[in-house]
This record gives structure tokens, C-alpha cells and sequence, in this order.
């Protein structure tokens, strides 16, 4: 029995052993890759730029990344393979793995590092709680993020780590990028600590609509956002000659050496002046140098200005082209005399892209056009029944006039001494087709810029004789019309459609403007003169089954209107939907998900997107969710989970108490704060009555001084919370986490009777 027990004893001590020296193989190996980290992640990119992720080898020594994996989500998605070629990482560089190198290429044209395209991409969450995994060739995680879209990277923006050697999972150690490119692939980091940084923050020209002979005044910021002061640097500012946003030695203009030290987080500006501007589109650009800058993306800013003044000193300009007209209208051309003198014609020409060697008479006789004032050169008299407003002593008829092209063509006028006075190569895609002329914006801007011109707005089409009908067009500001409503999964009896709101408190009149739905262009009017008016609501819907499920759209009220064209085409995974005025400018854009629907709505067939908050941003996910009306949606009227915030103290809280009991009424609450700073780092926390944390709605990170929040009675994991009394805490961090400024306030989580 003593052998035995012996042997047995033996054996455990054997077995012990290879156990520990398993653990500690183990612990090796987990050691050996713990040098490459996550630490960058697209997940919400604006459509179409694709998503991708970037690691980073945190060593001093290079690694092998061959047939190393990558999975998302939940164990069940399958792992996808990063490489199977025999490829290093270098020690403290950069790889990107993305879905598509071509589109990462485009949106970031100055990256030249490692990338990896891997094939079958499992599309990110871009709520949050996902999961992004990196295994080595032998399958073990490398490291595995489970990210949140409260720690940021939303809108377009990544979501960048701020200490490659802080913990990966720690909410605290992430925060939205806040380089100018959005993301920063393949190289440091823009919220991580650097130790040299200057930052050309802003590049500003003025006057600006400067006109020939003024000076043009060009203003730079300079900042350190580096952790140790910076000297011995230089701004230089290059006139680009050639457009080609590449500085030049050949091309600059001046230098100025900064030699004094710029301390961490303070900033210089410089003024430099340039007098007597000739006419035309200039292109500038100011260039930070700096020998020990760890970051030179943010040294270079580029800024473009158009000097007016008269193209020639004649004062001639082509101003409005029929180049598409519909039968029985002639093609025309009008001319706009942009001087103070009265200018005689007799002789001048007229000439196309294939005449212009040999370009027609315009007239043989005297005529003048006054100053500041239109002449129309038609083929014939037809044009006349078709325009009620047109001036029929501004009219000069040229039977011979040049048959102008609907695709692309030259319009070119020359003075009586065969000089070129004007000339326009317009395209099809400026406008002016189908029907419509082709209408100047403006006489200061250079003929030749397709921004400079625009489909007539006019209610006949064209505007010959008289101001262009662009003159009474007030350019939109952002978020003057919202994206308010989405339906996109529509019962197979009704159909899809965008509900559209006026929350800008003016009359807004729509007439060009357009929605892009995924890679559509859908028109939003009805008619030339569709005017919206303050707190109404505009449906554009695919079709007219919208009245079989809505009928109370079908009868005509001042606070909705409706417009039906087939373009509408939602997407059920999701899709941007962008509204843009008739200047291009973007007013509103929201990139929806089917997962911001509720999530206790099991099936969402037949459910709208309702907007909360009007006042919100559109891309906030907390912004949205599914409408609680019994028709699924409200179309042209206030959405079913509207949700209210009028005051004005320093922390608010509206509505107060609420119910987030999924009835669709105060299911959500509006958080809204002032700061004393500008920006700052935020946090904002839920305490329950005993002091415990149970919701993180903000973490370290950068917000405005004054910011608005939707809590929807939820703790962190998700859960509904009881109701009671709770506090809501909101603290403002500097960069190294001191706190200068606290503010609380309750908030109610009641029930309704």
C-alpha cells in the first residue's frame, strides 16, 4: 500500500505539473499577441463610404499576421480571414481591415500604409454591444472590443482608443475621432496624447465676395495640441496656380518662422494680406512645417475664393440658355449687361462649338442694350405666346442662329471687333433640360463654373427679359426642414414613403428641391410656387395606396401636403435619406437602421420610424424609435412619441416625471444642459436614490457647451428601471480627468394611472 500511494503521489505531482506548464504556455502565447490591440473602428460610416477597423502592433518588434481571422457579432457569425499571405506588421505601425480598400482609398487619399481587404463582411452594429474580434493563425483572440454607441465613433465619424496601452473594454478609453478626415487610418490617433502636435485649426479669406482691386486677407489659427511646447516652426501660405491642392516651392508666397515657444493647448494666429486681387477663382493654401510634429494630416488647409468684378470691360455676360425647349418654343439666348453703360450690339456674333470659326451676326442695326438690363436672341417669334411677362422690345430674332446641342455645347459671344466677350461650355447636368432653360446665378462668379447655374424656377419654365428667377430664392439653412418620419417596411396594401417637417419657423419655399434616398434623387414639389409653411408636415410617398391606409391625407389642410412620385425607394436594412435645397446644400440627412425600431415590437411590418425630438440631431439612434399610433405611423401630422423640452435652466429635465412603459406617450425624457465652457469633456451619469450608478449616458466624452440627451428609463444593461425618484449628475472633465464644473438635478420615473 505504501508503493501504491507512492506512485499515485507521483502521478498527481506529474499531472500538476503539465497543468502549470500548460497555463504558463498559455500564458505565453496570450502574452506574445497582446502586442497587436483594436484600436480604431469605422462602424457607422456615412453611406457610401464602407466600413473597416484598424489594429496597431503596441510592441517594439514586428509581427506576423498570416492567416490571422477576424469575427463580429455573435458566435454564430462566422470568422472571416484577414490575410493568408506572409506579411508583418512593424513594430509600433498600422494595418486597416476593411470591406473595400478602393472605397477606403477615396475617403482617405493621404493613406499609404498596410491595408487588408477581407472578403464576406459581417456588417457592424451601429448601435452598439458588438463585438470585434482578432484571432492569431491559431485561432486564439488576439484582443476582442465590445463597443457601445454611447462611447461615440456614430455619424460618420470612427471610433477612435486614446491609450494603445489602457484597457480595451473600457468605455472611458474610447471617444469619437475629432480629426477633420473623420478617422485616422494608418496612423496615430487624434485623441491620443501626442507629444508633439501643432494643428492648423482654421484658414479663413476675407472679404468674402471680394471684387477685382480689393485685398484679400488671409487669417490662420494656430494650435498645440501637443503634451510639450512647440518652436522653431513655420507657417508657409502658396498660391496653388495649377488647382492641384498640392503645394509647391515654385508656389509659395510667404514664410513666417515662429521661433518663440507655443505651450501645450495655447495657439497662435497670422494675418497676411494680398492687396489688389485680379478677377477670377484663386486657390490658396497655408502649411504648418515642424520637425518634431508626430501628426502633419492637421498641418494643411486649402481655401478657394472667386473675385468678381466685370468679366471684360464691356460688361456682357450670357445669362439664361434654351437649349432643350419643348415644341412649339425656339431655341434662345439671353444676354445681361453688367456694366453702367448702355452697350450697342450691331455686329457682335454669336457662335456654337462647330461655328466658331465662322460665327453668325447678331445684328446688322443699331441696338443697345441699357445698363443692367436683359436682351434675348431668338431663332423666331414663336417664343412670344409662350412667356405672358416677356418684353418684346428686348427680342432679337437670328433665323440663323446656331442649332445648340441637349447634351453638351459652346455658347460664345463676340464683340464688333470679333474678340471673345463671353462663353459658356454647359452640360446637360448643370440644367436647362426638359423645358427648363439653363439660368446664371450669378454675374460675379466665372462663366464656366457649373455651380453658377441652375434649372430655372420659374413658373413658366424660363425667365427671357427679365431677373432670373434664382434672384428670389433664399438660400436653406441646416435643419430648417427635418427628416421626421420613416416608413420603409410598409403593409403590402400601402406603401413607402419620407415625412418631411418645417420646424424653422418661416415660410419655406421648396420649389427645386430634392430628397436622396440611397442613390436616388426624388422631387419634393408639386408645383413652381410650393410654399411650406412653419409647423407643417410635406409626405412624399412612392404612390397613392398611402390614402388606403391614411385616408385623412386625402383632404386638403394647411398644416400637410402631399406629394406622390414613384422614385421613393426605402431600403429595409437601412439607407440614407438626405434633403437638399436647390442650391445642393444639404439641409438635413438621417442614416437609417431597422434597429432602431423598439425593440419589445417583436415585428415591425407595417411600423414607421417616428422622430422624438425635432431639435435633436436626425443620425442620434436614441432620436428614433417605433410609432406607437394605431395606423403604424402619422403621416402629416405631430408623431405618436413626440417629446417636449421648453425650459431654459442649466440642467433640465422634459417631460418630468415620465412613463417609459411603451405606450408611445413620455416614453422618453429630455436631458439638456448648459456648460460654462464651449467644449469640454462630459459625463453624465443616473444615480438611483442609494447613490448607485445605473445609467452612463456620457463618458469623458467631447460635447458643446450646450447639448440635449434622450434617456429612455433604462439601466446600462438595458433593463427597464423601477419607478421612483433618480438623480441625474453632469460633470464637466479637463483632458487629464479634473473635474471644473458640477451640476444635478432629479428626475421622476413614474406610471401612468
Amino acid at each position: 500500500m505504501v508503493k501504491l500511494s507512492f506512485i499515485i503521489k507521483i502521478r498527481l505531482n506529474i499531472f500538476k505539473m503539465k497543468r502549470i506548464f500548460l497555463l504558463l504556455f498559455l500564458l505565453v502565447a496570450l502574452t506574445a499577441n497582446s502586442q497587436v490591440i483594436i484600436n480604431e473602428v469605422m462602424y457607422a460610416p456615412v453611406s457610401p463610404m464602407k466600413e473597416w477597423f484598424e489594429i496597431y502592433n503596441n510592441s517594439a518588434s514586428p509581427v506576423n499576421i498570416q492567416n490571422w481571422k477576424w469575427r463580429d457579432a455573435a458566435q454564430s457569425n462566422p470568422i472571416r480571414t484577414i490575410t493568408t499571405q506572409n506579411i508583418q506588421i512593424p513594430a509600433y505601425s498600422f494595418a486597416v481591415v476593411c470591406e473595400d480598400s478602393a472605397n477606403l482609398k477615396t475617403y482617405f487619399p493621404s493613406f499609404t500604409g498596410l491595408v487588408l481587404q477581407s472578403s464576406g463582411w459581417n456588417a457592424l452594429n451601429n448601435s452598439g454591444d458588438e463585438n470585434v474580434v482578432v484571432y492569431n493563425s491559431s485561432t486564439v483572440i488576439v484582443d476582442s472590443l465590445t463597443y457601445n454607441n454611447s462611447w461615440g465613433g456614430t455619424g460618420g465619424f470612427s471610433l477612435e482608443r486614446k491609450n494603445p496601452s489602457g484597457p480595451t473594454n473600457s468605455s472611458s478609453n474610447w471617444g469619437t475621432c475629432i480629426d477633420p478626415s473623420k478617422g485616422t487610418p494608418g496612423r496615430v490617433n487624434s485623441l491620443t496624447p501626442k507629444q508633439f502636435d501643432l494643428y492648423l485649426k482654421s484658414f479663413d479669406v476675407t472679404p468674402a465676395n471680394p471684387v477685382v482691386g480689393d485685398t484679400l486677407k488671409l487669417y490662420f489659427w494656430i494650435k498645440n495640441i501637443g503634451m510639450d511646447p512647440a518652436s522653431n516652426y513655420t507657417l508657409n501660405i502658396y498660391k496653388d496656380a495649377n488647382f492641384d491642392s498640392v503645394p509647391q516651392p515654385s508656389e509659395m508666397i510667404n514664410s513666417q518662422l515662429f521661433a518663440g515657444p507655443l505651450n501645450s493647448n495655447d495657439s497662435v494666429d497670422y494675418r497676411f494680406n494680398i492687396p489688389g486681387a485680379d478677377s477670377g477663382l484663386k486657390q490658396y493654401i497655408g502649411k504648418i512645417v515642424f520637425a518634431s510634429d508626430q501628426d502633419t494630416v492637421n498641418n494643411v488647409l486649402i481655401r478657394s475664393v472667386n473675385i468678381g468684378g466685370h468679366v471684360v470691360s464691356t460688361g456682357i455676360l450670357i445669362n439664361e440658355i434654351m437649349y432643350a425647349p419643348q415644341s412649339p418654343e425656339p431655341e434662345w439666348v439671353e444676354l445681361y449687361n453688367n456694366s453702367n453703360n448702355p452697350i450697342n450690339l450691331k455686329n457682335w456674333k454669336i457662335s456654337d462649338s462647330t461655328s466658331e470659326n465662322s460665327p453668325v451676326v447678331i445684328t446688322a442695326s443699331d441696338k443697345y442694350v441699357n445698363a443692367n438690363d436683359y436682351i434675348v436672341i431668338a431663332k423666331n417669334s414663336s417664343i412670344v405666346p409662350l412667356h405672358l411677362l416677356i418684353d418684346t422690345n428686348k427680342i432679337i430674332y437670328v433665323s440663323s442662329l446656331p442649332t445648340l446641342n441637349n447634351d453638351r455645347d459652346k455658347v460664345i459671344i463676340f464683340n464688333n471687333a470679333s474678340a471673345k466677350v463671353d462663353e459658356v461650355s454647359y452640360k446637360s447636368s448643370w440644367g436647362g433640360s426638359s423645358r427648363n432653360s439653363l439660368e446664371r446665378i450669378s454675374a460675379l462668379k466665372p462663366s464656366n463654373d457649373s455651380t453658377n447655374w441652375i434649372n430655372s424656377l420659374d413658373c413658366e419654365f424660363s425667365s427671357p427679359t427679365r431677373q432670373n428667377s434664382f434672384s428670389n430664392v433664399i438660400p436653406a439653412v441646416r435643419n430648417d426642414l427635418v427628416v421626421n418620419e420613416i416608413m420603409f417596411d410598409p403593409l403590402t396594401s400601402s406603401c413607402e414613403w419620407i415625412e418631411l417637417y418645417n420646424r424653422s419657423g418661416k415660410y419655406l419655399n421648396l420649389n427645386g428641391w430634392k430628397a436622396a434616398i440611397g442613390s436616388s434623387s426624388v422631387n419634393i414639389f408639386d408645383n413652381c410656387n410650393f410654399t411650406l409653411k412653419p409647423g407643417a408636415y410635406l409626405v412624399v410617398a412612392a404612390d397613392t395606396t398611402l390614402y388606403s391606409r391614411f385616408g385623412y391625407l386625402k383632404f386638403a389642410d394647411s398644416t400637410y401636403r402631399v406629394v406622390i412620385n414613384s422614385g421613393v425607394s426605402l431600403s429595409n436594412s437601412g439607407s440614407l435619406v438626405k434633403i437638399h435645397d436647390v442650391l445642393n446644400t444639404t439641409v438635413d440627412s438621417v442614416y437609417y437602421s431597422p434597429k432602431w425600431h423598439n425593440s419589445n415590437i417583436s415585428d415591425t411590418k407595417g411600423y414607421s420610424l417616428e422622430r422624438i425630438s425635432s431639435e435633436l440631431a436626425g443620425n442620434l439612434p436614441s432620436n428614433w424609435s417605433s410609432s406607437a399610433d394605431m395606423l403604424g405611423g402619422t403621416p402629416g401630422k405631430r408623431n405618436s412619441i413626440y417629446t417636449r423640452n421648453n425650459t431654459e435652466s442649466s440642467l433640465s429635465v422634459s417631460p418630468n416625471p415620465f412613463s417609459p412603459d411603451g405606450d408611445g406617450v413620455e416614453d422618453f425624457t429630455i436631458i439638456k444642459y448648459k456648460l460654462k465652457a464651449n467644449t469640454s469633456q462630459v459625463r453624465v451619469k443616473i444615480f438611483d436614490v442609494k447613490g448607485r450608478v445605473v445609467r452612463t449616458l456620457l463618458n469623458n466624452q467631447f460635447s458643446a457647451g450646450e447639448s440635449q440627451i434622450i434617456f429612455d428609463g433604462k439601466d446600462d444593461g438595458g433593463n427597464k428601471l423601477r419607478i421612483g425618484i433618480y438623480v441625474v449628475f453632469v460633470e464637466a472633465v479637463d483632458d487629464r480627468g479634473g473635474t471644473f464644473e458640477q451640476t444635478k438635478t432629479t428626475l421622476v420615473i413614474a406610471a401612468k394611472l
